[in-house]
């Protein structure tokens, strides 16, 4: 297991043997996110939630609008963002580097 900040547990998306369609359909998905999306569906106890958090943990930070709870994008922020409006027109939203989101 790799440690990440504040001492939590990963597995490395390496590890998990196994359930290669999921793996590749999180890959292609990770590289063209026009895929729409992935649905993860199995029996309980199967490494669903680590496999996803594990290929989260390779993914670069990404920008995000300092303080929103939905990672809105600081070059064009959701206008419907129930933690917007991010910021007056004309000013520049502030920004922060996010992790990339997982379950």
């Amino acid at each position: 297991m790799t440690r990440e900040r504040a001492g939590t547990a990963r597995y490395p998306f390496s590890a998990v043997v196994g359930m290669d369609d999921l793996k590749l359909a999180l890959l292609i998905n990770a590289v063209s996110p026009s895929v729409g999306g992935v649905l993860v569906r199995g029996e309980k106890g199967t490494a669903k939630s680590t496999i996803v958090r594990a290929l989260a943990g390779l993914l670069p930070g990404v920008a995000v609008v300092e303080g929103c709870r939905f990672s809105c994008d600081p070059a064009a922020p959701d206008p419907g963002c129930p933690d917007g409006p991010h910021f007056v027109a004309g000013d520049v939203p502030p920004r922060a580097r996010g992790r990339t989101r997982s379950p």
